[in-house]
């Protein structure tokens, strides 16, 4: 593991990507099959509704200090259920298998 490590810091950088965490995804989507545009949108579905939940939790710990109620917690939730009720079935099946194909490939 280390040598394959050393390799990739050996291969010379493309310029084309700064953010290593976008080179890592796309290196573990490029290994994948199947269509990589498909895999690509269900991950950035999945960021979506991440980066909205996590918004929100600012934005509320950010307007008032007080701790996180009962009431909060649900607001959050229902949040959540309003994004992913735009997101269909079939996008949430793909963008799970994909997940739990990339979780089996770092084993």
């Amino acid at each position: 593991m280390s040598k394959r490590i050393q390799e990739y810091g050996i291969s010379p950088q493309k310029g084309i990507v700064g953010d290593s965490s976008i080179r890592h995804i796309g290196r573990k989507i490029s290994v994948q099959d199947g269509d990589k545009e498909t895999m690509i949108n269900s991950y950035l579905e999945e960021v979506k509704r991440s980066l909205l939940l996590n918004i929100t939790q600012y934005e509320k710990s950010n307007t008032s200090m007080r701790s996180e109620t009962n009431k909060d917690a649900i607001d959050d939730i229902q949040e959540a259920q309003l994004v992913q009720g735009n997101v269909s079935e079939d996008a949430l099946k793909k963008a799970d298998d994909f997940l739990r194909k990339m979780k089996e490939k770092e084993k």
